[in-house]
């Protein structure tokens, strides 16, 4: 009886090992060959699922902005609103290997999204929810007089990005002079500029973010 190949699972297995690459050796020196090798199968198999290798930055980026969803659903429903911004903002920033990881990706496939209308479309995309999700703190935020009232959600909300986007790339480019600490000293004061009392600034009981695991056996396809 031949064996069921559960698709979807083989092709999450092979986006983690490419995870793996990424991480050991670079974006720029990942090839097929060592993706193929580390998930266990051909180049040949890798290329069942895979169309190219941005095809596998892309399916990199989306496993690690889902990793990022799955982190932003264990904050706490009875969070202070200021609290869970601060801890939205957080998660994009380069505070832990883990989220530096993600964010490494991220800017490389900004990189490559500036010449490429299909990956420029997944950019959009892909912003367009984090913007969604942001939006919705600030104005939880404001609903609950945590931030100022005085300019628009839409404005705060683009400030905030643009001030993450901003820092977070620095921090990755300038570790020696964003160091993690500072990082998250800048990101309170960015808040208290925008009204946020620092009382409730405060981490909040959810555990750092994990790299993926190390690779399980897998058989050689």
């Amino acid at each position: 009886m031949p064996k069921i190949v559960d698709h979807e699972h083989r092709r999450q297995q092979l986006v983690e090992a490419a995870w793996r690459v990424i991480n050991r050796v670079g974006i720029d020196n990942m090839t097929i060959r060592e993706i193929a090798i580390e998930g266990g199968c051909s180049t040949g198999s890798l290329a069942h699922y895979f169309a190219s290798k941005d095809d596998i930055l892309r399916s990199a980026l989306e496993r690690a902005d889902n990793e990022i969803r799955e982190r932003l659903q264990l904050i706490p429903a009875d969070a202070h609103p200021a609290t869970a911004l601060r801890h939205v903002l957080r998660e994009a920033l380069p505070l832990d290997d883990a989220r530096a990881f993600e964010l490494t990706l991220d800017v490389n496939f900004w990189a490559r999204a500036l010449n490429q209308p299909s990956l420029r479309r997944l950019q959009h995309r892909d912003h367009d929810a984090w913007r969604a999700v942001v939006m919705d703190r600030v104005v939880a935020a404001r609903t609950a007089g945590a931030l100022e009232q005085g300019r628009s959600a839409t404005d705060t909300t683009d400030v905030l990005l643009a001030f993450v986007d901003g820092l977070g790339l620095q921090g990755l480019i300038y570790p020696e002079l964003l160091a993690r600490q500072r990082i998250e000293t800048l990101v309170d004061v960015q808040l208290v500029a925008l009204g946020a009392d620092p009382r409730y600034l405060v981490d909040l009981a959810i555990g750092p973010a994990q790299m993926l695991p190390a690779p399980t056996e897998v058989a050689r396809t």
